[in-house]
Protein backbone atom coordinates (compact mmCIF):
# COMPACT_ATOMS: atom_id res chain seq x y z
CA UNK A 1 0.00 0.00 0.00
CA UNK A 2 1.22 3.70 -1.18
CA UNK A 3 0.82 6.87 0.91
CA UNK A 4 1.98 10.35 -0.28
CA UNK A 5 5.19 11.47 1.23
CA UNK A 6 3.40 14.47 3.07
CA UNK A 7 0.73 12.25 4.69
CA UNK A 8 4.17 10.14 5.54
CA UNK A 9 5.84 12.89 6.82
CA UNK A 10 2.94 13.58 9.52
CA UNK A 11 2.43 10.05 10.52
CA UNK A 12 6.44 9.43 11.10
CA UNK A 13 6.03 12.76 13.59
CA UNK A 14 2.97 11.73 15.42
CA UNK A 15 4.60 8.00 15.84
CA UNK A 16 7.43 9.58 17.60
CA UNK A 17 5.28 11.85 20.37
CA UNK A 18 4.84 15.08 18.34
CA UNK A 19 0.97 15.86 18.55
CA UNK A 20 1.25 19.67 17.82
CA UNK A 21 2.63 21.78 14.74
CA UNK A 22 3.46 25.88 14.12
CA UNK A 23 3.10 26.65 10.82
CA UNK A 24 1.70 29.39 7.97
CA UNK A 25 0.34 27.46 5.02
CA UNK A 26 1.41 28.39 1.05
CA UNK A 27 1.87 27.19 -1.99
CA UNK A 28 5.00 25.63 -1.97
CA UNK A 29 4.29 23.24 1.24
CA UNK A 30 0.43 22.88 0.00
CA UNK A 31 0.54 18.82 0.20
CA UNK A 32 2.38 18.95 3.57
CA UNK A 33 -0.25 21.63 4.86
CA UNK A 34 -2.86 19.24 4.36
CA UNK A 35 -1.63 16.23 5.65
CA UNK A 36 -0.95 17.64 8.75
CA UNK A 37 -4.48 19.53 8.44
CA UNK A 38 -6.30 16.34 7.77
CA UNK A 39 -4.04 14.13 10.54
CA UNK A 40 -6.64 13.00 12.91
CA UNK A 41 -4.73 13.42 15.65
CA UNK A 42 -2.49 16.52 14.87
CA UNK A 43 -3.03 19.99 16.02
CA UNK A 44 -1.90 22.20 13.47
CA UNK A 45 -1.70 25.93 14.95
CA UNK A 46 -1.80 28.47 12.05
CA UNK A 47 0.58 31.20 13.34
CA UNK A 48 0.50 34.86 11.41
CA UNK A 49 4.34 35.30 10.69
CA UNK A 50 6.72 32.36 10.02
CA UNK A 51 9.35 34.03 12.46
CA UNK A 52 6.39 33.17 14.87
CA UNK A 53 5.95 29.52 14.01
CA UNK A 54 9.52 28.29 14.62
CA UNK A 55 9.67 30.64 18.04
CA UNK A 56 6.29 28.65 19.03
CA UNK A 57 7.85 25.50 18.51
CA UNK A 58 10.90 26.82 20.29
CA UNK A 59 8.99 27.54 23.19
CA UNK A 60 7.05 24.15 23.20
CA UNK A 61 10.46 22.33 22.85
CA UNK A 62 11.53 24.40 25.64
CA UNK A 63 9.04 23.88 27.76
CA UNK A 64 8.99 19.94 27.90
CA UNK A 65 12.31 18.83 25.88
CA UNK A 66 10.57 17.39 23.01
CA UNK A 67 11.05 17.93 19.65
CA UNK A 68 9.28 20.99 18.60
CA UNK A 69 7.99 21.20 15.00
CA UNK A 70 7.25 24.13 12.23
CA UNK A 71 5.64 23.65 8.88
CA UNK A 72 6.22 27.04 6.55
CA UNK A 73 5.90 27.28 2.83
CA UNK A 74 8.91 28.17 0.66
CA UNK A 75 11.01 31.40 -0.69
CA UNK A 76 10.20 34.07 2.09
CA UNK A 77 8.25 31.45 4.20
CA UNK A 78 11.40 29.75 4.90
CA UNK A 79 13.42 32.73 5.39
CA UNK A 80 11.05 34.36 7.69
CA UNK A 81 11.61 31.08 9.99
CA UNK A 82 14.98 31.27 10.11
CA UNK A 83 15.34 34.70 11.84
CA UNK A 84 12.71 32.50 14.66
CA UNK A 85 14.74 29.65 14.40
CA UNK A 86 18.22 31.91 15.91
CA UNK A 87 16.93 31.38 19.31
CA UNK A 88 16.47 27.50 19.25
CA UNK A 89 20.39 27.44 17.78
CA UNK A 90 21.66 30.05 20.79
CA UNK A 91 20.02 27.62 23.35
CA UNK A 92 20.43 24.38 22.20
CA UNK A 93 16.32 23.53 21.31
CA UNK A 94 15.70 20.41 19.45
CA UNK A 95 13.61 21.99 16.70
CA UNK A 96 12.19 20.51 13.39
CA UNK A 97 11.51 23.24 10.42
CA UNK A 98 10.26 21.69 7.39
CA UNK A 99 9.68 23.97 4.58
CA UNK A 100 7.84 23.78 1.18
CA UNK A 101 10.22 24.23 -1.91
CA UNK A 102 9.47 24.09 -5.69
CA UNK A 103 9.09 22.09 -7.98
CA UNK A 104 12.59 19.56 -8.19
CA UNK A 105 12.84 20.30 -12.17
CA UNK A 106 12.84 23.68 -11.28
CA UNK A 107 15.87 24.13 -8.74
CA UNK A 108 18.71 26.13 -9.72
CA UNK A 109 21.51 26.51 -7.23
CA UNK A 110 23.59 28.36 -9.30
CA UNK A 111 20.66 31.39 -9.06
CA UNK A 112 19.70 33.74 -6.58
CA UNK A 113 16.37 31.87 -7.39
CA UNK A 114 14.37 29.92 -8.55
CA UNK A 115 11.03 28.70 -9.97
CA UNK A 116 7.94 30.51 -8.37
CA UNK A 117 8.77 31.69 -4.83
CA UNK A 118 11.92 29.35 -5.06
CA UNK A 119 15.02 30.02 -2.75
CA UNK A 120 17.86 27.42 -1.68
CA UNK A 121 17.14 28.03 2.00
CA UNK A 122 19.26 24.94 2.87
CA UNK A 123 22.62 26.94 2.21
CA UNK A 124 21.68 29.79 4.35
CA UNK A 125 19.98 27.12 7.34
CA UNK A 126 23.40 24.82 7.61
CA UNK A 127 24.69 27.71 10.04
CA UNK A 128 21.54 27.49 12.31
CA UNK A 129 21.07 23.97 13.07
CA UNK A 130 22.89 20.76 13.60
CA UNK A 131 21.24 19.05 9.52
CA UNK A 132 19.81 20.53 7.10
CA UNK A 133 19.23 18.79 3.75
CA UNK A 134 17.32 19.17 0.49
CA UNK A 135 15.30 16.22 0.21
CA UNK A 136 15.50 15.81 -3.53
CA UNK A 137 14.11 11.90 -3.86
CA UNK A 138 11.13 10.53 -2.40
CA UNK A 139 12.48 7.66 -1.32
CA UNK A 140 14.84 9.30 1.09
CA UNK A 141 12.18 10.95 2.66
CA UNK A 142 12.43 8.08 5.45
CA UNK A 143 16.31 8.31 5.93
CA UNK A 144 16.40 12.61 6.31
CA UNK A 145 13.55 12.39 8.87
CA UNK A 146 15.86 9.52 10.56
CA UNK A 147 18.87 11.78 10.77
CA UNK A 148 17.11 14.88 11.58
CA UNK A 149 15.71 14.05 14.32
CA UNK A 150 18.43 12.23 15.72
CA UNK A 151 20.72 14.78 15.95
CA UNK A 152 17.84 17.69 17.14
CA UNK A 153 17.77 14.83 19.79
CA UNK A 154 21.26 14.02 20.73
CA UNK A 155 24.24 15.30 22.32
CA UNK A 156 23.64 19.35 23.05
CA UNK A 157 20.13 19.17 21.40
CA UNK A 158 19.63 21.28 18.83
CA UNK A 159 17.43 22.76 15.33
CA UNK A 160 17.61 20.93 12.14
CA UNK A 161 15.39 21.42 8.45
CA UNK A 162 14.24 19.46 6.00
CA UNK A 163 13.39 21.19 2.62
CA UNK A 164 10.91 19.19 0.43
CA UNK A 165 9.88 20.22 -2.97
CA UNK A 166 6.22 20.08 -4.22
CA UNK A 167 6.61 16.66 -6.50
CA UNK A 168 8.25 15.04 -3.54
CA UNK A 169 5.83 15.80 -1.05
CA UNK A 170 3.06 15.17 -3.60
CA UNK A 171 4.94 11.65 -4.46
CA UNK A 172 3.41 8.17 -3.29
CA UNK A 173 5.86 6.11 -1.30
CA UNK A 174 5.94 2.10 -0.58
CA UNK A 175 6.43 2.84 3.43
CA UNK A 176 7.49 -0.80 3.74
CA UNK A 177 10.37 -0.21 1.00
CA UNK A 178 12.02 3.01 3.06
CA UNK A 179 15.49 2.83 4.08
CA UNK A 180 16.19 4.84 7.28
CA UNK A 181 19.53 6.28 8.34
CA UNK A 182 22.58 4.49 9.28
CA UNK A 183 23.05 4.05 13.04
CA UNK A 184 25.18 6.63 14.38
CA UNK A 185 28.70 5.56 15.85
CA UNK A 186 28.18 6.67 19.40
CA UNK A 187 30.90 7.08 21.52
CA UNK A 188 30.60 5.98 25.20
CA UNK A 189 28.28 8.62 27.03
CA UNK A 190 30.04 8.29 29.93
CA UNK A 191 33.18 7.35 29.49
CA UNK A 192 35.99 8.22 31.42
CA UNK A 193 32.46 9.70 34.18
CA UNK A 194 33.81 7.31 37.59
CA UNK A 195 37.77 8.52 36.64
CA UNK A 196 36.15 12.25 36.30
CA UNK A 197 34.25 11.95 39.20
CA UNK A 198 37.23 10.55 41.26
CA UNK A 199 38.60 13.85 40.35
CA UNK A 200 36.31 16.34 41.27
CA UNK A 201 35.47 14.70 44.59
CA UNK A 202 39.31 15.04 45.56
CA UNK A 203 38.56 18.51 44.55
CA UNK A 204 35.62 18.68 46.69
CA UNK A 205 37.09 17.52 49.82
CA UNK A 206 39.79 20.07 49.35
CA UNK A 207 38.40 22.50 48.65
CA UNK A 208 36.84 25.50 51.48
CA UNK A 209 34.14 27.46 49.79
CA UNK A 210 32.79 25.53 46.66
CA UNK A 211 30.41 26.33 44.45
CA UNK A 212 28.27 24.28 41.57
CA UNK A 213 26.64 26.36 38.85
CA UNK A 214 23.47 24.97 37.37
CA UNK A 215 22.61 25.72 33.91
CA UNK A 216 20.36 24.09 31.16
CA UNK A 217 21.98 21.00 30.47
CA UNK A 218 20.76 19.86 33.97
CA UNK A 219 17.06 19.71 32.91
CA UNK A 220 18.02 18.65 29.16
CA UNK A 221 19.84 15.77 30.51
CA UNK A 222 17.17 14.55 32.73
CA UNK A 223 19.23 14.90 35.63
CA UNK A 224 17.37 16.67 37.92
CA UNK A 225 16.85 14.15 40.56
CA UNK A 226 20.79 13.22 40.80
CA UNK A 227 21.38 16.94 40.38
CA UNK A 228 19.15 17.68 43.41
CA UNK A 229 20.41 14.86 45.89
CA UNK A 230 24.12 15.30 44.68
CA UNK A 231 23.72 19.23 46.09
CA UNK A 232 21.57 18.28 49.74
CA UNK A 233 24.25 15.22 50.32
CA UNK A 234 27.14 17.54 49.91
CA UNK A 235 25.66 20.74 50.79
CA UNK A 236 27.06 22.28 48.24
CA UNK A 237 25.54 26.40 47.50
CA UNK A 238 24.37 27.12 44.11
CA UNK A 239 24.13 29.52 41.40
CA UNK A 240 22.05 29.49 38.86
CA UNK A 241 22.62 30.39 35.09
CA UNK A 242 19.21 31.80 33.49
CA UNK A 243 18.35 28.84 31.74
CA UNK A 244 18.77 26.78 34.94
CA UNK A 245 16.83 29.48 37.04
CA UNK A 246 13.66 27.17 37.69
CA UNK A 247 15.75 24.17 38.71
CA UNK A 248 15.27 24.87 42.66
CA UNK A 249 12.78 26.69 44.41
CA UNK A 250 14.42 29.58 45.71
CA UNK A 251 13.50 29.35 48.99
CA UNK A 252 15.92 26.46 49.13
CA UNK A 253 18.74 27.15 51.65
CA UNK A 254 21.41 26.11 49.19
CA UNK A 255 19.92 27.93 46.05
CA UNK A 256 20.90 31.44 45.55
CA UNK A 257 19.52 32.45 42.63
CA UNK A 258 20.56 33.88 39.32
CA UNK A 259 24.09 35.05 38.30
CA UNK A 260 25.49 37.34 36.24
CA UNK A 261 25.68 41.27 34.77
CA UNK A 262 21.65 41.57 34.98
CA UNK A 263 21.53 38.63 38.19
CA UNK A 264 20.33 38.72 41.42
CA UNK A 265 22.33 41.76 43.65
CA UNK A 266 24.18 38.98 45.72
CA UNK A 267 25.16 36.07 43.50
CA UNK A 268 28.63 38.06 42.25
CA UNK A 269 29.42 38.36 45.74
CA UNK A 270 29.54 34.58 46.32
CA UNK A 271 30.95 33.88 43.10
CA UNK A 272 34.10 36.08 43.98
CA UNK A 273 34.63 33.88 47.06
CA UNK A 274 34.65 30.64 45.73
CA UNK A 275 37.60 28.67 46.03
CA UNK A 276 36.36 25.83 43.58
CA UNK A 277 33.34 26.45 40.72
CA UNK A 278 31.80 23.43 38.96
CA UNK A 279 29.87 24.12 36.15
CA UNK A 280 27.00 21.51 35.62
CA UNK A 281 25.33 22.32 31.81
CA UNK A 282 25.96 26.47 31.72
CA UNK A 283 27.99 27.83 29.01
CA UNK A 284 29.08 30.34 30.98
CA UNK A 285 28.24 32.89 28.68
CA UNK A 286 29.62 36.29 29.34
CA UNK A 287 26.15 37.39 30.51
CA UNK A 288 27.33 35.19 33.11
CA UNK A 289 31.53 35.76 34.19
CA UNK A 290 31.02 39.25 33.11
CA UNK A 291 32.52 41.56 29.86
CA UNK A 292 35.89 40.86 31.19
CA UNK A 293 35.45 37.04 32.39
CA UNK A 294 36.23 38.07 35.69
CA UNK A 295 32.85 36.58 37.73
CA UNK A 296 35.37 34.18 39.46
CA UNK A 297 38.41 34.74 41.91
CA UNK A 298 41.36 34.09 39.84
CA UNK A 299 42.98 31.94 42.52
CA UNK A 300 39.77 29.27 42.16
CA UNK A 301 39.85 26.34 40.41
CA UNK A 302 37.12 26.27 37.52
CA UNK A 303 35.53 23.04 36.39
CA UNK A 304 32.79 22.79 33.59
CA UNK A 305 30.97 19.73 32.61
CA UNK A 306 29.14 20.23 29.23
CA UNK A 307 28.10 17.62 26.53
CA UNK A 308 29.45 20.34 23.88
CA UNK A 309 33.12 20.30 23.29
CA UNK A 310 33.21 24.04 21.61
CA UNK A 311 31.76 25.11 25.18
CA UNK A 312 34.78 23.73 26.45
CA UNK A 313 37.34 25.82 24.15
CA UNK A 314 35.23 29.33 23.24
CA UNK A 315 37.22 32.70 23.82
CA UNK A 316 37.32 34.05 26.88
CA UNK A 317 36.23 31.64 30.42
CA UNK A 318 39.10 29.79 32.01
CA UNK A 319 38.41 26.70 32.69
CA UNK A 320 40.85 24.43 34.54
CA UNK A 321 39.22 20.96 34.60
CA UNK A 322 37.31 20.59 31.07
CA UNK A 323 34.82 17.15 31.26
CA UNK A 324 33.12 16.51 27.76
CA UNK A 325 30.09 14.17 28.93
CA UNK A 326 26.31 13.61 29.44
CA UNK A 327 26.09 15.79 32.96
CA UNK A 328 23.93 12.93 34.37
CA UNK A 329 26.42 10.65 33.40
CA UNK A 330 28.73 12.74 35.46
CA UNK A 331 26.22 13.45 38.35
CA UNK A 332 25.54 9.52 38.51
CA UNK A 333 29.30 9.22 38.58
CA UNK A 334 29.35 11.35 41.57
CA UNK A 335 26.63 9.96 43.51
CA UNK A 336 28.33 6.83 43.60
CA UNK A 337 31.97 8.32 44.78
CA UNK A 338 30.04 10.44 47.24
CA UNK A 339 27.90 7.30 48.83
CA UNK A 340 30.22 6.89 51.44
CA UNK A 341 31.01 10.65 52.43
CA UNK A 342 28.68 11.27 55.42
CA UNK A 343 27.17 14.87 55.66
CA UNK A 344 29.00 18.15 54.08
CA UNK A 345 32.49 18.17 52.27
CA UNK A 346 33.28 21.62 53.63
CA UNK A 347 32.31 23.36 56.60
CA UNK A 348 28.68 24.56 56.99
CA UNK A 349 29.97 27.83 57.68
CA UNK A 350 30.32 28.52 53.73
CA UNK A 351 26.60 27.70 52.92
CA UNK A 352 25.69 30.31 55.97
CA UNK A 353 27.40 32.84 54.73
CA UNK A 354 25.94 32.69 51.30
CA UNK A 355 22.49 32.22 53.22
CA UNK A 356 23.43 36.21 54.84
CA UNK A 357 24.12 37.55 51.68
CA UNK A 358 20.98 36.11 50.46
CA UNK A 359 19.10 37.67 53.23
CA UNK A 360 21.01 41.19 53.07
CA UNK A 361 20.29 41.92 49.78
CA UNK A 362 16.51 40.97 48.61
CA UNK A 363 15.68 42.72 45.15
CA UNK A 364 12.64 44.32 47.27
CA UNK A 365 13.53 45.77 50.24
CA UNK A 366 10.37 46.53 52.32
CA UNK A 367 7.88 49.48 51.43
CA UNK A 368 4.79 49.28 49.95
CA UNK A 369 3.81 49.80 45.97
CA UNK A 370 3.64 53.28 44.92
CA UNK A 371 2.31 54.73 41.80
CA UNK A 372 3.53 55.30 38.62
CA UNK A 373 4.26 51.38 39.38
CA UNK A 374 7.67 50.11 40.38
CA UNK A 375 8.35 46.76 37.84
CA UNK A 376 10.00 45.19 40.27
CA UNK A 377 7.48 45.82 42.81
CA UNK A 378 4.99 44.70 40.19
CA UNK A 379 7.02 41.41 39.03
CA UNK A 380 6.97 40.62 43.16
CA UNK A 381 3.81 41.13 43.81
CA UNK A 382 2.58 39.09 40.54
CA UNK A 383 4.98 35.85 41.84
CA UNK A 384 2.76 36.03 45.13
CA UNK A 385 -0.30 34.98 43.59
CA UNK A 386 0.66 32.39 41.30
CA UNK A 387 1.03 28.47 42.46
CA UNK A 388 2.16 25.41 41.10
CA UNK A 389 1.14 25.28 38.16
CA UNK A 390 2.16 28.75 36.44
CA UNK A 391 4.53 28.93 33.52
CA UNK A 392 6.09 32.34 32.70
CA UNK A 393 6.91 33.12 29.59
CA UNK A 394 9.51 36.42 29.25
CA UNK A 395 10.81 38.70 26.84
CA UNK A 396 14.04 40.44 26.80
CA UNK A 397 14.69 44.11 27.70
CA UNK A 398 13.76 45.35 31.13
CA UNK A 399 10.96 42.38 31.41
CA UNK A 400 13.89 40.24 31.35
CA UNK A 401 15.91 41.71 34.01
CA UNK A 402 13.30 42.26 36.10
CA UNK A 403 12.03 39.26 36.33
CA UNK A 404 15.43 37.30 36.58
CA UNK A 405 16.02 39.46 40.01
CA UNK A 406 12.30 39.04 40.91
CA UNK A 407 10.73 36.18 40.21
CA UNK A 408 10.72 33.31 43.48
CA UNK A 409 10.17 30.46 41.64
CA UNK A 410 8.21 27.01 43.33
CA UNK A 411 9.27 23.88 42.81
CA UNK A 412 6.89 23.26 39.84
CA UNK A 413 7.54 26.79 38.47
CA UNK A 414 8.80 26.76 34.80
CA UNK A 415 10.18 30.06 32.84
CA UNK A 416 10.61 30.30 29.23
CA UNK A 417 12.80 32.78 27.72
CA UNK A 418 15.31 33.73 25.33
CA UNK A 419 18.47 33.54 26.95
CA UNK A 420 21.33 33.95 24.69
CA UNK A 421 20.13 35.09 22.00
CA UNK A 422 17.29 37.81 23.90
CA UNK A 423 15.92 37.59 21.05
CA UNK A 424 13.21 40.52 21.49
CA UNK A 425 9.64 40.31 20.74
CA UNK A 426 9.70 36.44 21.28
CA UNK A 427 7.52 36.19 24.15
CA UNK A 428 4.46 35.90 22.63
CA UNK A 429 4.82 33.36 20.37
CA UNK A 430 6.49 31.17 23.00
CA UNK A 431 4.01 31.60 25.17
CA UNK A 432 1.64 29.77 22.80
CA UNK A 433 3.92 26.67 22.12
CA UNK A 434 3.75 26.86 26.11
CA UNK A 435 0.27 26.79 26.36
CA UNK A 436 -0.73 24.01 23.59
CA UNK A 437 2.53 21.95 25.75
CA UNK A 438 0.58 22.16 28.95
CA UNK A 439 -3.13 22.90 28.60
CA UNK A 440 -3.34 22.79 32.05
CA UNK A 441 -1.45 25.34 32.76
CA UNK A 442 -2.15 28.88 33.22
CA UNK A 443 0.90 31.01 31.14
CA UNK A 444 1.74 34.70 32.06
CA UNK A 445 3.71 36.59 29.33
CA UNK A 446 6.15 39.55 31.20
CA UNK A 447 7.14 41.65 27.86
CA UNK A 448 7.50 45.35 27.65
CA UNK A 449 5.56 47.80 25.34
CA UNK A 450 8.28 48.08 22.88
CA UNK A 451 9.19 43.98 22.48
CA UNK A 452 5.43 43.48 21.87
CA UNK A 453 5.28 45.07 18.66
CA UNK A 454 7.50 42.26 17.14
CA UNK A 455 5.34 39.83 17.13
CA UNK A 456 1.71 41.52 18.03
CA UNK A 457 0.22 39.60 15.32
CA UNK A 458 0.22 36.82 17.59
CA UNK A 459 -2.44 38.04 19.71
CA UNK A 460 -4.92 36.65 17.06
CA UNK A 461 -3.39 33.46 17.88
CA UNK A 462 -3.87 33.66 21.03
CA UNK A 463 -7.36 35.22 21.01
CA UNK A 464 -8.42 32.46 18.12
CA UNK A 465 -7.44 29.12 20.16
CA UNK A 466 -8.82 31.09 23.33
CA UNK A 467 -5.39 30.07 25.08
CA UNK A 468 -4.88 30.61 29.20
CA UNK A 469 -2.67 33.52 28.55
CA UNK A 470 -2.46 36.03 30.57
CA UNK A 471 0.02 39.26 28.38
CA UNK A 472 1.39 41.83 31.30
CA UNK A 473 2.63 44.68 29.15
CA UNK A 474 5.44 46.80 31.18
CA UNK A 475 4.10 50.07 29.68
CA UNK A 476 7.63 52.16 30.41
CA UNK A 477 7.25 54.49 27.57
CA UNK A 478 9.04 52.44 25.01
CA UNK A 479 12.69 51.00 25.01
CA UNK A 480 13.38 51.70 28.69
CA UNK A 481 16.64 49.43 29.07
CA UNK A 482 17.83 50.68 25.68
CA UNK A 483 17.38 54.29 26.48
CA UNK A 484 19.33 53.17 29.55
CA UNK A 485 22.04 51.85 27.34
CA UNK A 486 22.21 55.17 25.47
CA UNK A 487 22.66 57.12 28.60
CA UNK A 488 25.62 54.60 29.95
CA UNK A 489 27.50 54.36 26.63
CA UNK A 490 27.14 57.53 24.33
CA UNK A 491 25.40 59.98 26.27
CA UNK A 492 23.84 62.83 23.73
CA UNK A 493 21.07 63.48 21.86
CA UNK A 494 18.26 60.77 21.84
CA UNK A 495 17.52 58.42 19.93
CA UNK A 496 14.38 58.29 18.80
CA UNK A 497 11.70 55.56 19.92
CA UNK A 498 8.02 54.52 18.57
CA UNK A 499 5.49 56.09 20.62
CA UNK A 500 3.52 53.55 22.64
CA UNK A 501 0.72 52.14 21.45
CA UNK A 502 -2.88 52.13 23.06
CA UNK A 503 -3.34 48.88 24.13
CA UNK A 504 -6.92 49.25 24.97
CA UNK A 505 -7.00 49.41 21.04
CA UNK A 506 -4.89 46.78 20.07
CA UNK A 507 -7.02 44.46 22.56
CA UNK A 508 -10.01 45.22 20.99
CA UNK A 509 -8.53 44.56 17.20
CA UNK A 510 -7.19 41.08 18.66
CA UNK A 511 -10.28 40.18 20.29
CA UNK A 512 -8.88 40.30 23.60
CA UNK A 513 -10.68 41.15 27.21
CA UNK A 514 -8.56 44.47 28.20
CA UNK A 515 -7.20 45.69 31.38
CA UNK A 516 -5.29 48.21 32.89
CA UNK A 517 -3.12 47.83 36.04
CA UNK A 518 -1.53 51.38 37.16
CA UNK A 519 -3.17 51.87 40.88
CA UNK A 520 -0.90 50.79 43.83
CA UNK A 521 -4.03 50.07 46.54
CA UNK A 522 -5.55 47.81 44.18
CA UNK A 523 -2.72 45.91 43.07
CA UNK A 524 -3.23 43.24 45.13
CA UNK A 525 -6.74 42.18 44.40
CA UNK A 526 -6.54 43.50 40.76
CA UNK A 527 -3.92 40.08 40.43
CA UNK A 528 -5.86 37.80 42.48
CA UNK A 529 -8.76 38.24 40.33
CA UNK A 530 -6.41 37.94 37.06
CA UNK A 531 -5.44 35.03 37.75
CA UNK A 532 -8.23 33.51 39.41
CA UNK A 533 -9.97 33.80 35.70
CA UNK A 534 -9.31 31.32 32.89
CA UNK A 535 -8.77 32.54 29.33
CA UNK A 536 -6.41 35.50 27.25
CA UNK A 537 -6.32 38.58 28.33
CA UNK A 538 -4.23 41.55 27.70
CA UNK A 539 -3.16 43.60 30.90
CA UNK A 540 -1.13 47.24 30.80
CA UNK A 541 0.66 47.77 33.36
CA UNK A 542 1.71 51.47 33.97
CA UNK A 543 5.40 51.64 35.22
CA UNK A 544 7.63 54.08 36.13
CA UNK A 545 9.27 55.51 32.76
CA UNK A 546 12.11 56.42 34.76
CA UNK A 547 12.86 53.79 36.58
CA UNK A 548 16.79 52.26 36.77
CA UNK A 549 17.20 48.30 36.63
CA UNK A 550 19.42 47.05 39.72
CA UNK A 551 22.74 46.20 38.89
CA UNK A 552 24.58 43.42 40.77
CA UNK A 553 27.01 43.77 43.30
CA UNK A 554 30.87 43.33 43.00
CA UNK A 555 33.32 42.18 45.87
CA UNK A 556 35.40 44.75 44.57
CA UNK A 557 33.08 47.39 45.55
CA UNK A 558 33.10 48.63 41.25
CA UNK A 559 30.45 48.50 39.11
CA UNK A 560 30.18 46.06 35.79
CA UNK A 561 30.27 47.74 32.27
CA UNK A 562 27.11 47.81 30.40
CA UNK A 563 25.76 44.21 28.95
CA UNK A 564 28.71 43.31 27.50
CA UNK A 565 29.84 46.65 26.12
CA UNK A 566 32.90 48.62 28.15
CA UNK A 567 31.80 52.14 29.33
CA UNK A 568 34.10 54.27 27.66
CA UNK A 569 33.93 58.38 27.26
CA UNK A 570 32.20 58.87 23.76
CA UNK A 571 33.90 61.45 21.46
CA UNK A 572 31.38 64.65 21.40
CA UNK A 573 30.12 65.27 18.07
CA UNK A 574 32.02 68.46 17.32
CA UNK A 575 35.51 66.12 17.57
CA UNK A 576 34.43 64.00 15.15
CA UNK A 577 36.22 63.82 11.76
CA UNK A 578 33.66 63.86 8.90
CA UNK A 579 34.90 62.79 5.81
Amino acid sequence: MTVRVADYVASYLYGLGVRTCYSLSGTGSIHLDQAFAVHADLVNVCARHETAATLMATGAAKLDGNLGVALVTSGPGAVNALAGLVDAYADGVPVLVISGQVETRHIDPGARSFGVQGFGVVGSARSLTKYAALVERPADIKMHLDRAVREALSGRPGPVWLDIPLDVQAAEIDPAALRGAPSATAGPRGAGARQAARQIMAMLRAADRPLVVAGQGIRQGAAEEQFRTLVERLRLPVVASRLGNDLLPYDSPLWFGQGGIRGRLYPGLIMAQADLVISLGSSLSIGFVGEDADGFDPEATVVVVDIDSSQLKKKGVRIDFPVCMDVRDLLDALLLESAETAGPVTSESWPAACAALKAAHPTIAGGEPREPLNSYRFVERLDAHTGPGHVFVVDTGSAYYVSGQTLEFSASQREITSAAFLNMGAAVPMAVGAAFTRPDAQVLVLVGDGAIELNIQELATISQYGLDIKVFVLNNGGYASIRESQEALCPGPAIEEPEPLNFRDVAKAFGLPYRKLERAATLDDDLAGLLAHRGPELIEVMCDPEQQLLRPLRADGGLRAHDGASIVRPVPVGELNHA
